[in-house]
């Protein structure tokens, strides 16, 4: 049995996606982080790191991290084409997707958690400043990567639900995403795939936020 471990509004929701697009039966979890579930002991025993998204295969060790889970869907089901053939491509996927991780995501969470940066409350302001700047760069990185293009390669991949993450929490933070044309544009694109859909109208804040068709 396959068990995905996820939040609402959270990055996991990038791998969600990439399940739905193979079309594998699975098992959803969702971890209610707003009320801590996800420091609860029975969670810790998934996930002693206390994060999602987590992905549980039959008796293999948990696989945890979007990088990690997403590049096993792609490579395990390759008729779901989430990832190039050309190995050289390949890699500039798992490339962007770890600068998604490894900087985009961290200088979002610089803004919304700035209490993991300092103990020091009278910094939190300049943190989360200095955050939503850095953060809106790259949003303005992905727009010129988008520009002109369908997906962020020449095929839909892994890389394309993960940055909708990032498009989303913009809109989150009041940035005005809705002038990055390309970026706005493959958003709408996004949402209209059945995969994405499907798992985003479950989601209370994506309905919303993203602005889902009914």
């Amino acid at each position: 049995m396959t068990i995905f471990y996820y939040a609402y509004g959270s990055s996991s929701i990038a791998s969600h996606i990439a399940i739905k697009e193979t079309g594998i039966e699975y098992q959803a979890q969702r971890v209610d982080l707003a009320n801590g579930e996800q420091k609860t002991e029975a969670y810790l025993a998934i996930n002693p790191r206390g994060r999602v998204p987590a992905l549980k295969v039959n008796h293999q060790p948990i696989l945890t991290e979007n990088v990690a889970i997403l590049y096993y869907l792609a490579e395990h089901f390759p008729e779901a084409k989430l990832l190039p053939i050309d190995t050289f491509t390949k890699a500039q996927v798992i490339s962007l997707a770890a600068f998604f991780a490894s900087s985009v995501h961290v200088a979002h969470r610089h803004i919304r958690q700035p209490h993991q940066y300092t103990t020091d409350e009278s910094a939190f302001a300049e943190i989360q400043a200095i955050g939503r700047n850095t953060f809106w760069n790259y949003l303005q990185e992905i727009d010129r990567l988008l520009t002109g293009k369908e997906w962020l390669f020449d095929q839909y991949t892994i890389a394309d639900p993960y940055a909708l993450i990032f498009y989303w929490s913009g809109v989150r933070q009041k940035l005005t995403v809705h002038d990055l044309q390309a970026f706005t544009a493959h958003k709408d694109r996004l949402i209209q795939r059945p995969a994405v859909r499907r798992v985003l109208e479950k989601d209370p804040d994506a309905r919303v936020v993203l602005n889902l068709p009914k």
